[in-house]
């Protein structure tokens, strides 16, 4: 009886270890998918950023454009005036234009040094826009292989899941259906950790001292024996 009680718990512990695979296998596939959708959104952020800064770019652009525009209206306006002069036939009306050009071209030249800058901020952002569609093509190329790695870790474990959970219903099978039946109703409840070794008269699993009754009826081998607290299946770890 007790040579027959030490090879179930040696097949029981052979259902642990498998559980434990399981656990371990089914933790992964879980966090797979969540890794796969932090780089996606990390990847989305540096797309917005990009988003942003090309934006900023048209929009500099624009800008450029409107004041590139007044400066040649203004410049048109200022040409007619000087055209305009040798026709007025009084000395007021030509210090009149002439005031009026000189006035004109005050705000032409402060208009090409706005202009000047405006330049030299599209030049800076299309730089600052270069260099992050460069870094989103490598961050894009490095998604693209990280989120072929988890795909390929993700059909590996779950073909490996299969072979395992297989092992554990043929290693299961080969215990008495009560002591079979035992361990799969505590090993849904706990996590495939169906077994917890005694260590120094306490369960190793809840950490509770054993009742030396309970110890007695360890250590004579005779039936499979719970904790009175956690409910997982005992045995003399040698």
């Amino acid at each position: 009886m007790a040579n027959l009680l030490m090879l179930n718990l040696e097949t029981l512990k052979a259902a642990q270890s498998l559980d434990g695979e399981i656990h371990q296998a089914n933790l992964l596939l879980t966090q797979i998918p969540e890794k796969r959708s932090h780089l996606s959104q990390e990847l989305e952020g540096k797309k917005s950023r990009l988003t942003e800064l090309d934006k900023s770019l048209k929009d500099l652009q624009l800008n450029l454009k409107e004041k590139e525009m007044e400066l040649s209206q203004k410049e048109a306006q200022v040409k007619k005036l000087d055209g305009q002069l040798s026709l007025v036939k009084t000395n007021k009306e030509y210090s009149a234009l002439q005031q009026e050009i000189a006035s004109l071209k005050a705000d032409n030249s402060l208009l090409e040094e706005d202009i000047i800058k405006k330049m030299d901020e599209v030049e800076v952002v299309k730089d600052e826009v270069q260099t992050e569609k460069n870094h989103f093509a490598d961050i894009t190329k490095s998604y693209q292989t990280q989120d072929q790695e988890l795909l390929a870790q993700e059909k590996e474990l779950q073909k490996r899941l299969q072979e395992i959970t297989k092992q554990r219903q043929d290693v299961v099978a080969r215990l008495p259906r009560e002591i079979g039946d035992l361990y799969n109703r505590i090993a849904q409840k706990k996590d495939g950790m169906a077994l917890a070794p005694v260590t120094g008269e306490v369960c190793s699993a809840c950490q509770m001292r054993i009742r030396p009754q309970v110890i007695n009826e360890l250590t004579l081998g005779e039936q499979i024996i719970v904790c009175e607290n956690c409910s997982r299946i005992l045995f003399f770890d040698v």
